[in-house]
């Protein structure tokens, strides 16, 4: 018989969310198990750790020196290392300080911040190597499902580039943008069956941006409902202004060189 691949589910900074997922999968996550080894899951079992992963999911992003340490350890006993949810993959509410002075914010946390570690937040990609996203706040179930499954069957799990609208077509929900609200759902990947929108929420973009989004037709729609200061702190929530900025400037730069 055949060496069952061995899985490792651990998280960085976090509130723990999207483990609980993977626990959510109920029957489903029992039927994993039945192929798979838990090389780690902190959340559910305490036994020791068992090096190396042949894939290891992470969770959470590095907001100290200790966890930028575990995170390349990680990376360093994994064959393939899944950034798991927003914080893995965008850096999340935890970037919001990027935005500010980030030094005057820590006061307001610590009562005594000397020697506490203040870094710049960002996800995953930018300190190892990371083979795949699966993003959202929480992840996806199922996509964690698809994804484990597919690799046991060889196969690379893709995610559709599809955006946070056309699930709201599907959904026969009402556009918030054509009420006049703020909606960030035209640039933002879908694959969350439009949760936020189908609630009356704007979407804040847990899921990322799309590849090729229509930036510039969006941007244009985006400021007939808000303020540019509106729209800002609705990037910022989840850590898509800086992306949404260098697409941008991307996008300018491809232009200039055609002319």
């Amino acid at each position: 018989m055949s060496k069952k691949p061995k899985i490792a589910i651990v998280s960085l900074t976090s509130c723990n969310g999207c483990q609980v997922e993977v626990v959510n999968l109920g029957r489903k996550f029992l039927d994993i198990l039945e192929f798979v080894e838990i090389g780690d899951f902190p959340l559910i079992e305490e036994k020791k750790e068992k090096f190396p992963y042949d894939v290891a999911f992470v969770e959470g992003n590095p907001v100290t020196r200790e966890n930028e340490k575990y995170l390349k350890f990680i990376r360093d006993k994994s064959k393939i290392l899944v950034a798991l949810g927003a914080c893995a993959c965008l850096g999340s509410v935890q970037e919001i300080k990027n935005y500010r002075n980030k030094s005057a914010i820590l006061p307001y946390v610590y009562k005594r911040p000397l020697g506490i570690d203040n870094l710049e937040i960002r996800p995953l990609k930018h300190y190892v190597k990371v083979d795949f996203e699966l993003p959202g706040c929480p992840p996806s179930k199922e996509e964690i499902f698809e994804f484990i499954s597919d690799y046991l069957r060889g196969k690379i799990f893709k995610i559709s580039q599809r955006p946070v609208c056309y699930e709201c077509q599907l959904r026969e929900v009402d556009c918030l943008l054509q009420k006049g609200k703020l909606c960030l759902g035209p640039i933002i990947l879908g694959g969350c069956k439009a949760v936020c929108p189908a609630s009356g929420i704007q979407c804040y973009g847990c899921r990322g941006l799309l590849e090729e989004p229509d930036l510039e037709d969006a941007m244009k729609v985006f400021k007939k409902v808000a303020t540019k200061k509106e729209i800002e702190e609705s990037l910022e929530i989840f850590g898509l202004r800086d992306d949404l900025e260098k697409k941008l400037k991307e996008m300018i730069e491809k232009r200039k060189k055609r002319l």
